[in-house]
């Protein structure tokens, strides 16, 4: 089956997406993209320009529920399409990447119902290197359906990096083919919530709930904790047993996620990352109230959410997949669509990367799955660099790494494949539609790393 890049990326909807006047509806949320400027450097008046969403919030966060319906309409004042992206959603396929064209009359509506809860994320699947570095991205929040006992104060900390200069203007070039084949774009100035050593207050009266989500174009966040010994609860939106943070601090990819259970807090605590052995303080809890580890159990763990079981794995369909590309990544040439190029022609067109030998979603799907079969991935990383690896509406767990057996890992939506590695992921095709594999490292995305698959209907 030949699908070219608007059907695959767009699942079988955009064009047919009803769109509107802009008028809001009660109970529907209205998100438009649009230029504004923050002080992010935190200093004096300079504010750098970015693209928001809801640009009159601090951040942009959505609150939906598990099992009840989510929509609204996103309106694109920027002077770019958008292909907007609900990454780790399980939705319908149809709504889950939204194309949304420049104006007012091209409104784009969605509604779908989620059926996880957790902690989920928005942002731009193509033009990723640009759009997603100047702020174009916001938090989903997905609350359980039957309210979680104890309660929690509930914080969302989004962290991101920015390449600027000392008047706060974004530096380099976006798209730049260097960057594309290196690390990616990797800034220097770092935020939370789009703030500068920012001072959030927090009551102690509940446990508190942080929500943590890494938006960085490419660099991943090791984020170390001063005055508070927090737990994980939940990686990318999916619950697991609590585990403790150690002194090497959390380490997340671009697009991860996980939610931290905080009982103990000095009066104030410090976050901070450690860029290359240099800790950087980057915000700070200013704590009120009274420590209450009594009101959570050790045993404690989110509601799990309702994902199929995995069936015999003996029996699962594998599916090799090469990851090529990039600084003395191996690529010598790729499918573009029909055409296969050299390594010339692919960086004529901007692209450096691919999947096994395909760049971009012009091509052929990487492989097409039943409805509700198992397959296993096996990832094969020909290059030097990790990769942080993303699956459209589907969760997948970590069965190999480089040979060797690895213990229950949970559902994820995105895994760390090591540099010059392997690893092999195991997951349940049974979200019927069109769906892509990507990178994300905003760059390489953009560059080509990113392929189609397909899952087809129930019989």
């Amino acid at each position: 089956m030949k699908l070219n890049r608007r059907d695959v990326i767009a699942g079988a909807m955009a064009l047919g997406l009803p769109r509107f006047a802009v008028a809001q509806v009660v109970g529907e949320v209205i998100l438009t993209a649009e230029k504004s400027a923050m002080p992010i450097l935190g200093r004096g008046g300079v504010k750098t320009p970015v693209w928001r969403f809801m640009k009159d919030q601090p951040i942009a966060v959505l609150r939906a529920k598990q099992g009840q319906e989510f929509k609204g309409r996103i309106i694109n004042h920027l002077d770019q399409d958008i292909w907007l992206h609900w990454f780790g959603v399980r939705g319908a396929s149809t709504q889950m990447t939204l194309n949304v064209l420049p104006g007012d009359a091209n409104a784009v509506a969605f509604a779908f119902t989620p059926p996880d809860a957790g902690t989920f994320w928005f942002g731009p699947m193509t033009r990723a290197s640009q759009q997603r570095d100047m702020g174009l991205y916001g938090m989903l929040i997905v609350e359980e359906a039957t309210p979680v006992v104890p309660a929690f104060n509930d914080v969302p900390m989004i962290f991101d990096d920015w390449m600027v200069d000392d008047k706060g203007r974004p530096s380099g070039k976006f798209g730049d083919l260097e960057m594309a084949i290196g690390d990616g774009r990797l800034g220097d100035w770092f935020t939370v919530n789009n703030a500068f050593k920012s001072k959030i207050k927090v009551t102690l009266d509940k446990p508190l709930r942080l929500r943590l989500l890494n938006a960085a174009n490419a660099r991943t966040m090791n984020i170390i904790f001063k005055g508070t010994a927090p737990q994980v609860m939940a990686l990318d939106g999916q619950a697991v047993t609590l585990k403790a943070i150690d002194e090497n601090g959390l380490k997340m990819a671009p697009g991860q996620r996980a939610d931290l259970l905080l009982t103990e807090m000095s009066p104030e605590v410090a976050i901070a990352l450690d860029v290359l052995d240099d800790v950087t303080d980057v915000v700070f809890l200013q704590v009120s109230g009274v420590n209450i580890s009594d009101q959570v159990a050790s045993s404690f763990k989110l509601p799990d959410n309702p994902i199929a079981v995995l069936g015999d794995l003996t029996t699962a369909r594998r599916i090799p997949i090469e990851i090529e590309g990039g600084a003395k990544g191996g690529l010598q040439s790729a499918k573009v669509g029909d055409a296969t190029l050299d390594m010339r022609g692919l960086l004529e067109k901007g692209l450096a990367w691919a999947f096994n030998g395909i760049a971009g979603v012009g091509g052929p799907p990487l492989f097409e799955a039943k409805n509700g079969e198992t397959l296993i991935l096996e990832f094969s990383n020909k290059t030097s660099f990790p990769q942080p690896l993303h699956i459209h509406g589907h969760v997948w767990k970590l069965i190999e790494s480089d040979g060797q057996i690895v213990g229950d890992q949970g559902w994820m939506d995105t895994v760390v494949v090591p540099g010059l590695s392997s690893a092999k992921l195991a997951f349940i095709a049974d979200n019927p539609g069109l769906w892509v594999l990507q990178s994300l490292i905003a760059e390489r995305v953009d560059a080509g790393l990113i392929g189609a698959f397909s899952v087809l209907p129930p019989t």
